[in-house]
Formats: structure tokens, C-alpha cells, sequence
């Protein structure tokens, strides 16, 4: 067992959290980035969805890597969902295929860092 500060965590994905958190809070202190704005959030998406399921799961099953294939699968899917169906129904999204970009950046960027099984 590595311990808490072993191979279990990925930093990208607690880095991806915490800019998103700062992301949000500058914005509800009213404080607007436009590169930031606009980019930033997608870009945390993936790294802290798979990221942090990933990080707690493997405490219970220390092998466990998410492969590329399930990784380009939901950024496909997130991407598909949130830049195309969303924007077709909701006023309140809007179709913006470099968002798409942004997921899968920052997917590739943390299955890049993800722990390999041992």
C-alpha cells in the first residue's frame, strides 16, 4: 500500500478542482477572465469527474486504471451531450466546438497522469 500520498492520487485532477473552485469564486465575487471564462471550466471537466471516482476507487481496488478507450468515450459523450443536445433545447448553453476541444485536452492531459496498475 502506497498510503494516502501514494500512487492513488492524480495531482492534475486535485489541481483541475481547485481551479475550478477559484474559477467560481472569483466569479461570485464578480471578477471575469475572458480566456478563463471561457475555456477554464471545460477544460477541469473531465480530470475531475473521472479524476476524483478514480482517486477513491482505487483505495478500494489499487489496480483499477480507466484505459483510453472509456476515456475518449466520455469526453465524446460530455461533449456531444453538453456542445450539440443541450444548446438544441436550452436557451441557456450555447454550441461552441472549441469547449469540445477543451474537454479533450484536459482529458488527454489527465489519463496522461493517471497512476499506471502496478
Amino acid at each position: 500500500m502506497d498510503g494516502l500520498l501514494g500512487r492513488r492520487l492524480n495531482w492534475v485532477s486535485l489541481a483541475a478542482l481547485a481551479a475550478f473552485s477559484l474559477h467560481q469564486l472569483a466569479l461570485a465575487f464578480g471578477l471575469y477572465f475572458l480566456l478563463l471564462d471561457s475555456f477554464l471550466d471545460p477544460l477541469c471537466t473531465v480530470p475531475v469527474i473521472l479524476g476524483l471516482p478514480s482517486m477513491m476507487a482505487r483505495r478500494i481496488w489499487p489496480r483499477l486504471v480507466l484505459g483510453w478507450g472509456s476515456v475518449i468515450l466520455f469526453t465524446l459523450a460530455l461533449s456531444l451531450a453538453f456542445e450539440w443536445w443541450i444548446p438544441s433545447f436550452d436557451a441557456r448553453f450555447t454550441c461552441d466546438p472549441w469547449d469540445a476541444l477543451a474537454y479533450a485536452l484536459g482529458a488527454a492531459i489527465w489519463r496522461f497522469a493517471e497512476p499506471q496498475s502496478q
